[in-house]
Parts: C-alpha cells; structure tokens; sequence
C-alpha cells in the first residue's frame, strides 16, 4: 500500500514499486497477496532502474509472476523527455489533510515541471473517498489468511513455554505478532466470517474494480498521474503506532496504485522548514515503468541544474553567495 514510496518519500530518495507480477514474490513473507509488490529504493532514479532491471522476470515458483520482454529499465535515463508530456493532478490529492509545507512543494513541482514543456491539468477523482476503505479491507482480509501459517510449527518464532499444540499456537501468535498485525488479523477475520463477507469484502473488491476503472479513463488523457507520496514529512519513531487511524489516513495517495496494479514512483522534491524531506508520487499506466522513469531522470537532472550553487559554476564569488 506504499511500503516502497512512502519511506522513500520519508528519507528523500528513489523509490519504484512496478506493475503487479513484474518482480517474483516468491520468498517475500505474504501479506495482502493481490497488492504486494517488490521493488528497489535507491539514491537516484538511475539506482532504482538499473535495479529494477536486474531483479524483473518471470519466475515459475510464483503463479503471478508475468513473463515480460520489456525490462530494459536501465535504457530509459538515456533518453530525457518532458516536452509535450501530459500530467494530470487530481484535485482530491490537495484537498484537506495535506500538510501546507507539501502542498507549497508539490506545486512547485509542478511549475518546474511546465518550465521543461511538460503539460499539468487538473481532474477528478470520483472515487477517492472509497480508497482507504476498500483497500484495508482487502489487505487485512488477505492478511488474516496469509499470516495463519505464522503458528510456531514449521518455521518462524515459536514460544518456549507452553502446554499442548493449541496453547503453543496461542502463545506463539499472541507473542510474536506485534499489535498492529494482530488489529490486521481481526479486522480479516470479521470481514471473511460469516454474514459480513459480502457486506464487506465482496463490496471492496467492487470498488477495487471501479478504482481501477476510474484510473484507466484517466490514462485515455494522460501520461503520468501526479501526487504527493504523503499527506506530510516523516513522523517521529515510534509515534504512528499510537493512532491507527491517522497511520492508515497517511496511506491516502499511494494505496489507490496497489488496488488497481499499477507501477508508482516516489522521488524527492524538496523539504520542510525542520529539514524534513518530500517526495513527489508519479503513477503510470500498466507496464509503462520506463515512461516513468524517463520523466523522473528528466526532472531530476533539471532540478540538480537548478540547484547547482552560482559559486560551483564560478558565476560568483563565495562572498558573494553568502
């Protein structure tokens, strides 16, 4: 749901998260099987796509992993191109809750992003408000399965002290899973049980499908969708888990490219006045990471010009700098 972007938001740097099925995640430890996706963080989006490329491929020990021919990823920061690209912005993603600081960023993104010949509009997403709803649902549906095998029998942690197979069950899961995955786990288990599965469940992987409706009439109009990877800057550690429900709200802008298997892109554009750094969230259509990550090399060597010191490029003196 933003595992890759969101830290990467967090720390200003690269972050990739590709199409469903493009990374085998076979090895990786289940937790909501049809939104995980792997993918590479780096210093640089140059980083990110040489490894990307290295780590793509099918692989048959994973049943939705897809056998693709175009994982040349490395290719596309050779290429920069920005003139005449559309972006679309949705409204929903600067409207309340988006910290000031990020918005101001954001939008100045955006200008520089005009200034290279690139084309931004504004559109709306109608179901925006479905998002976060639809998406913990499913995951911690899919959670609450998956984690069942995570019962101190075959591997994992087991407890040391217990009485009889179900008491080491019990002390094994009520031990080794912190309290946020045991939230996950019953919130699962009340949306599968029975008389809440197609009140629940059922309805979230409509909207799921809705959602990603709704994101394939907007690649009919653009070429990359645009947003901040966080509503704000990096909390302090240790804070996020004592409000659950701010934790999951924080997920707003990355959750939606999960539901509907799309590749995401978080790349650095700025920070805030304690220092704190801000991502920018590009989203593109299905197998389209290399358009991606020729926009974001594009804006990266554009910023990096922009950001270069009048005194590294011998315009003026350091005096004068200061």
């Amino acid at each position: 749901g933003g595992s890759i972007r969101q830290p990467s938001s967090f720390c200003g740097v690269v972050g990739i998260k590709p199409t469903y099925g493009t990374v085998s995640r076979y090895g990786l430890i289940a937790y909501g099987s049809s939104l995980d996706q792997i993918g590479p963080v780096g210093k640089n989006v140059a980083d990110c796509a040489a490894l990307l490329e290295v780590i793509s491929g099918h692989d048959p020990k994973d049943s939705t992993s897809l056998d693709r021919t175009d994982l040349t990823f490395s290719r596309s920061v050779e290429e920069k191109k920005l003139l005449g690209m559309k972006f679309g912005v949705p409204k929903e993603f600067l409207a309340r809750g988006l910290d000031p600081e990020v918005k101001e960023s954001f939008m100045n993104t955006l200008k520089t992003l005009t200034e290279q010949g690139a084309i931004v509009e504004f559109f709306s997403v109608e179901t925006m408000e479905y998002m976060i709803p639809a998406y913990y649902i499913i995951a911690s549906a899919e959670a609450s399965s998956n984690l069942e095998r995570f019962d101190g029998v075959k591997y994992g942690y087991r407890t040391k002290d217990y009485d009889g197979l179900h008491n080491m069950y019990k002390k094994t899961r009520s031990e080794g899973f912190g309290p946020e995955v045991k939230r996950r786990i019953m919130l699962g288990s009340f949306v599968l049980s029975s008389g809440y599965y197609d009140a629940y469940y059922l309805k979230a992987l409509r909207t799921k499908a809705l959602i990603k409706k709704e994101f394939d009439r907007a690649f009919r109009n653009y070429d990359i969708i645009l947003g901040p990877a966080a509503p704000t800057t990096a909390p302090e550690l240790g804070k996020s888990l004592s409000d659950p429900m701010k934790m999951y709200l924080g997920d707003i802008y990355t959750i939606s490219v999960n539901l509907a298997g799309l590749p995401g892109m978080s790349v650095p554009v700025g920070k805030d006045s304690k220092g704190l750094p801000i991502g920018m969230q590009l989203i593109g259509n299905v197998f389209e990471e290399k358009t991606l990550i020729r926009a974001a090399y594009t804006y990266e060597c554009a910023t990096k010009k922009m950001h270069e010191t009048p005194a590294s490029v011998g315009l003026m003196s350091e005096k004068e700098v200061r």
